[in-house]
């Protein structure tokens, strides 16, 4: 879950370039266990990501208004569970997987 702070930004970022899209920074965000927040830039086209890799970034001190930029908080993460087995094929043959779950 996210929390929106619009217009509003902080230091310590580091821009992801490959974000196309403000979902695309916040799926890249949720991807990283010690992702806590991104900004995301939205006056460009495409908007600019700026994942947050520490909490400190978040403290009062280093928060700013700027027109613009979203600031995107996690809040709560999805529970990912990995599971492992075997199936059979129509070939009878049989196969390892493994696939997570995302709660």
């Amino acid at each position: 879950m996210w929390e929106v702070r619009e217009n509003q930004n902080s230091v310590g970022a580091t821009q992801y370039k490959a974000a196309q899209s403000v979902q695309e920074c916040l799926d890249y965000c949720g991807s990283k266990s010690n992702c806590v927040a991104a900004d995301v830039d939205v006056t460009k086209d495409p908007p600019t990501c700026w994942p947050h890799l520490s909490a400190e970034d978040l403290l009062d001190e280093n928060v700013y208004s700027q027109p613009g930029t979203n600031q995107y908080r996690l809040t709560e993460r999805c529970a990912v569970v990995p599971i492992t087995g075997l199936i059979t094929l129509p070939s009878k043959r049989i196969m390892r997987i493994r696939t997570v779950l995302v709660l």
